[in-house]
């Protein structure tokens, strides 16, 4: 069965909002790379060297992706002697081991626990179209993100927000 418009507009609907947590707000645009992260840590735990090798990412890349899988709660991070270390979240694990359809919209459902994502994806549904940057960027000064207060950061992170939202709606049949 495929994904609807109907689908995610529930999601937002029936799911709670949670406070930002204190995990750098995500600069990550593919989501399609997080949910890589997840399915790599679902083999096993990783050290931030490992998932750098992987991917062929630079460390500080390793660090955005990984960060956004934090603050969306699908991975821990750790540190083991000198090393960072990762693994899946229970709900990272509960989410990898559904099917595919209620594991996309289980990732929709927490992207849309997240006051800017929830308030631009309801933009989106409201105009019809992603907003335009400036627009998010202003959502997400009201939302007071953790250690976001530069100008460069927050348009930064804001194409991460476009790109998410685009990802949701890829998902739709």
């Amino acid at each position: 069965m495929a994904i609807e418009m109907s689908d995610l507009q529930k999601l937002v609907l029936q799911t709670k909002e949670v406070d930002e947590p204190a995990i750098p707000f995500p600069q990550a645009d593919s989501f399609e790379r997080v949910i890589n992260i997840c399915e790599l840590l679902g083999a096993r735990d990783y050290d931030r060297d490992d998932i750098t090798g992987q991917y062929a990412f630079d460390a500080r890349q390793t660090n955005y992706y990984t960060d956004a899988a934090r603050y969306l709660g699908l991975v821990n991070k750790r540190r083991v002697g000198m090393q960072t270390r990762y693994n899946l979240s229970a709900l990272g694990q509960r989410i990898q081991k559904l099917g595919y359809r209620q594991r996309q919209l289980a990732f929709c459902e927490c992207i849309l626990r997240h006051r800017v994502f929830r308030e631009i994806f309801e933009l989106c549904c409201e105009h019809g179209v992603v907003p335009e940057h400036d627009a998010i960027v202003e959502v997400m000064r009201r939302a007071q993100l953790y250690n976001v207060s530069s100008d460069s950061t927050y348009n930064r992170r804001a194409s991460t927000v476009s790109g998410w939202i685009n990802w949701m709606l890829k998902l739709l049949s």
